[in-house]
């Protein structure tokens, strides 16, 4: 197998020495280059053609976030590894497909367990590039003391209950600070406003339920015993996501 080509963006010199020396560690593994602007990061990228870019969210010519889109224009199968203090940045990093997010100060294992990873999706037959991982988007979901990440596919609803905001999905409910709107904006389709307060995955919606003198349906989910609301006016949009009504 030929060496994976790695590209690093930081403008600490000091993380782009770190990460060397970790990569340094591994087996298979080229550094193309290094760049502490998103200039030169453009420059890298089409002159070596990498396989993985390690970028960091903050760069002073450029948010790393608009570089990445940049990046998968010019080559839409590379992997992109974001490296930064800003936890809050996650959604949207994970919304650009990003393979993973590492937070500094930077955890040695954790860069090479990511680098690993991604050699061996490089050595199937069939090469899934980050363009094939559309299909299984995620989210990360920022616990304090631990991160964890969450398949769309496996929300069942996200609730607004006060200052706070829930996801209920297969592994339980967590709380975020993020606001139902700006969850909307990356769910993708298959998610439904149902409600002021409620979003809800079609994907897992099993029946709605209206009780008599009631304002709202009740949403149920399958093998999920938690409920969300339906404002009587959303009724007839939600129709459309079933393939006929009988």
């Amino acid at each position: 197998m030929l060496p994976i080509k790695i590209v690093i963006a930081d403008d600490e010199p000091g993380i782009l020495l770190l990460l060397r020396s970790i990569l340094s560690e591994l087996p298979d593994v080229l550094i193309a280059g290094t760049a502490e602007n998103a200039k030169d990061t453009i420059r890298l990228v089409n002159e070596k053609d990498p396989d993985l870019a390690f970028l960091d969210i903050e760069l002073p010519d450029r948010k790393g976030l608009e570089l990445a889109e940049d990046l998968r224009k010019i080559k839409p199968d590379m992997f992109i590894v974001f490296i930064t203090a800003h936890p809050e940045y996650s959604l949207e990093a994970f919304h650009l497909y990003a393979c993973d997010y590492i937070l500094k100060p930077i955890d040695p294992d954790r860069v090479k367990q990511t680098v690993r990873y991604i050699q061996q999706i490089l050595k199937r037959p069939e090469k899934h590039h980050p363009a094939s991982r559309l299909q299984t988007p995620r989210i990360s979901i920022n616990l304090g003391h631990e991160r964890i990440f969450v398949k769309l596919s496996e929300i069942f609803y996200i609730e607004k209950a006060g200052r706070h905001t829930f996801i209920s999905c297969v592994n339980g409910k967590f709380k975020t600070r993020h606001t139902l709107q700006e969850l909307e904006q990356n769910l993708g389709t298959g998610f439904f406003r149902s409600h002021k307060s409620y979003i809800i995955n079609t994907e897992l919606l099993e029946r709605i339920v209206h009780y008599p003198n009631s304002s709202y349906y009740e949403v149920r989910f399958k093998n999920y015993d938690g409920k969300a609301l339906l404002s009587r006016d959303r009724v007839h949009e939600l129709m459309s996501y079933a393939q006929y009504n009988v």
